[in-house]
């Protein structure tokens, strides 16, 4: 008789547990040294089969069988590796359930075995409750984890205090066409973890002034964080401080900013005007020398409960080659802790398969606002520091998290990266890994197209030459830039291959056009629906139009060769720093509003010629002026209503005419036109679509309401001619509404070459 055995089964997402830029089973294999499979000598035929593997099932069934025991094998090898390596650093024999656990756990194990109390470090200490169970009707003691008094007093302070990285897009469309270095700053979130000194969370008090936050007491590296009101000059190219929208962060030139201290005074730095409205700061262990003059000198034995963790991160990545298992794994171990300070802070929901329900994630064991703000809010600042010092004639293409795209040389980018945050980010890397510079060359590009934040490919690829003096060999994926915007393609295809499919999706989009996707089905539905690990497909809209976080200043009509020899011409436009975080958010809602009954591509100086008149006459009509306008020529059928009631009413100086313009002995200056006359002259001599039965309806109104007719170009011009032309005496102001605080116009030029500030170019007329 057989008897019955009962089998435990953990499901793991490989995915959570390989590395960044490694997630396919093709970067696995290759990471794992298995050999890479040919389906064909023809790259077309090649890339065909990746797409339609049930056509090399038909074509070539040994092949396909071998390629689908390949992925398996990865797979395999990979869990055992994993396994291995968890049990060496951890001597627990198990599969975590994600990569970063595994830092969590290793940086833990490196505080105690520093003396340091893991709990303390983060501001926590165990605190035990009495609660009553219902079910079993007694009381049961708890004990856990939670914030140290003072800490949890301001913690949703220094959560505000909590942002992202630094994303982007500031040129949309076909760049010029030169060489494009794309910098990172080396090991960014590490980097500036280890400089945090060790808090003292009983230690936290206000900041009372703004002659506090800025007078010279507070330096970068202190855990002083503040909510400030700012307003940078008009030539600051790049403004530093952060506000948080629904749409992402957002810097603007003037505003209200909850940060750290080192991004407030760079901003100080930049000439911008800063008041205190509430801040807060930490006593933490760093030790400073003063030099004669008055001067700082940073150096000493501070307690600094990272460094040693990341250096001992980086130690190990050093001894083993690049882009090996190894190597890739103390990186991502070194880089998730920084992650693992900031879990749970924003909510963010996953599917607990114990409890088959969606939860709230959870903080981790180092969650900490302090460190989570610190370490991002230096890393932009570091960053934002470079970008400000570049010389004016210097051109950037896009900012992502830490790196960006630039013309900016070598040499410009030593002198650039000497500023004070610079200079505290390259102490960092010397005591982390005896390195002397701060940044690295990891693409360099002959010409790039971007789009929208995170959106950015490659045009033409850099060539060797391009390389000379950065001591790098390229590969080939290192001589293409490629960040798709959320567009998901193939991830058989190459990095090559899905760049060129990205280009020609942006040069011939349209705005019904839409993208099938392919994706793997996930945990929440195999385990839900008893279901293997299978593709499924869905239908997206595509969306590769800017998302207007800039404001555009300079466009113009660019034609470019791509890779493959094609010739294509595409808008493009270059931008500046929103005022205002209104202004971005009234752009976006209207850029909506343009798109809802009918999509819209901007591809040419036309399209954003009609985009800009929209834009105009929405922001006009803003207010009681807007209502009741109708969709279709609504501002032009307002302009001849009121036109039509003024000079009914003989108001607004509509009750002289111009003689000259009628060859008529009968017609005097004071000569009231009749209804058919002036629908006529309206439609026939200004252009505004008119009818009898129009003037009849409009004139059946008593009182002429000025400021009704929403201030466009367009309007500005006609009323202008009817001035010149029919009433001499027209007051213009009497018909238009207040003129709005900021429009999109922009300077029309030659954007085929490197352009870095505002023109003195033609403005592109709004009204054609």
């Amino acid at each position: 008789m057989l008897s019955k055995a009962r089998l435990y089964v953990k499901i793991r997402d490989t995915i959570a547990l390989a590395p960044t830029g490694a997630k396919s089973l093709a970067k696995l294999g290759e990471i794992l040294g298995f050999e890479k499979l040919k389906l064909s000598d023809d790259p077309k035929q090649e890339q065909h089969y990746k797409e339609n593997m049930a056509d090399l099932l038909e074509d070539n069934w040994p092949l396909f069988r071998d390629y689908a025991i390949r992925d398996a094998e990865v797979c395999a090898q990979y869990t055992v590796r994993m396994i291995r390596l968890y049990f060496e650093k951890t001597g627990k024999f198990k599969l975590p359930v994600t990569l970063t656990s595994i830092g969590v756990d290793l940086i833990r194990s490196h505080w105690l075995s520093q003396g340091l109390d893991p709990l303390e470090i983060v501001g926590k200490e165990v605190v035990t409750e009495k609660r009553w169970n219902d079910k079993k009707q007694q009381y049961e003691t708890n004990a856990e984890p939670r914030s140290v008094q003072k800490l949890f007093w301001h913690e949703d302070f220094f959560t505000e205090c909590y942002h992202g990285g630094r994303n982007e897009q500031f040129w949309f469309g076909p760049a010029p066409e030169g060489v494009w270095y794309d910098y990172d700053l080396t090991s960014a979130y590490p980097s500036a973890m280890a400089l945090i000194g060790e808090p003292d969370w009983n230690t936290i008090t206000h900041i009372t002034s703004t002659e506090e936050l800025l007078g010279g007491g507070l330096t970068v590296e202190d855990l002083a964080f503040a909510n400030v009101d700012f307003e940078f000059p008009d030539d600051v190219r790049y403004p530093v401080l952060p506000v948080r929208t629904e749409n992402g962060l957002l810097f603007p030139r003037k505003g209200n900013c909850t940060t750290h201290i080192s991004e407030i005074l760079l901003a100080k730095k930049l000439g911008a005007k800063i008041e205190l409205v509430e801040g807060r700061r930490i006593n933490s262990d760093r030790v400073i020398s003063r030099r004669e003059g008055g001067g700082r000198e940073y150096g000493g034995h501070a307690k600094r409960p990272f460094l040693d963790f990341a250096r001992h991160c980086i130690e190990e990545r050093a001894k083993h080659p690049k882009k090996t298992l190894d190597n890739l794994f103390w990186k991502e171990l070194v880089n998730s802790t920084y992650g693992k300070t900031a879990q749970g802070l924003r909510e963010r929901r996953i599917y607990d398969l114990r409890d088959a329900e969606t939860k709230r994630l959870e903080p981790s064991k180092i969650t900490n606002p302090v460190y989570a703000a610190f370490i991002t809010a230096f890393c932009r600042g570091v960053l934002s520091e470079i970008m400000n010092a570049l010389p004016q004639d210097v051109q950037i293409f896009s900012v992502t998290t830490d790196g960006f795209l630039t013309t900016a040389t070598d040499e410009q980018m030593k002198k650039a990266a000497k500023g004070t945050l610079g200079r505290r980010y390259l102490d960092s890397r010397i005591k982390l890994a005896a390195q002397w510079g701060i940044y690295e060359v990891k693409h360099i590009i002959r010409q790039p197209v971007g789009w929208r934040t995170r959106g950015q490919a490659t045009l033409r690829p850099s060539e060797v030459p391009d390389w000379s003096g950065t001591g790098i060999e390229p590969k080939e994926d290192e001589k293409v830039v490629l960040a798709k915007g959320g567009i998901k393609l193939d991830a058989i295809l190459s990095k090559k291959e899905q760049n060129d499919k990205i280009v020609d999706l942006f040069f011939d989009r349209k705005p019904t056009d839409t993208l099938t996707v392919t994706m793997g089905a996930g945990i929440r539905e195999m385990y839900e629906q008893g279901m293997d690990f299978v593709d499924k497909t869905m239908t997206k809209r595509l969306s590769m139009e800017f998302d207007w976080k800039r404001k555009p200043i300079m466009a113009g009509d660019v034609t470019v060769t791509t890779d493959d020899g094609q010739t294509r011409t595409h808008l493009a436009f270059s931008t500046q720093p929103w005022d205002t975080v209104d202004q971005f958010n009234t752009t976006r809602a209207i850029w909506a509003d343009y798109n809802k009954q009918a999509g819209h591509c901007l591809k040419t100086t036309s399209d954003y010629r009609a985009w800009a008149e929209y834009f105009e006459g929405k922001l006009a009509a803003q207010g009681p002026a807007g209502a009741y306008i109708a969709k279709e020529d609504g501002v032009l059928k307002r302009l001849r209503r009121d036109l039509s009631i003024a000079h009914k009413l003989r108001k607004a100086g509509t009750h002289k005419i111009n003689v000259e313009a009628f060859q008529r002995a009968d017609i005097t200056s004071d000569y009231k036109l009749k209804v058919k006359e002036f629908a006529q002259i309206l439609n026939d001599g200004f252009g505004i679509p008119c009818t009898k039965m129009d003037v009849d309806n409009a004139r059946k109104k008593k009182v002429f309401v000025p400021h009704q007719v929403p201030r466009t170009a367009k309007t500005v011009e006609l009323l202008e001619n009817i001035k010149q032309v029919l009433f001499p005496e027209l007051d213009v102001e009497q018909f238009l509404t207040p003129k709005a605080a900021f429009d999109l116009e922009v300077a029309q030029t030659d954007m085929a070459v490197h352009t870095c500030g505002p023109l003195k170019g033609r403005m592109i007329s709004l009204s054609g």
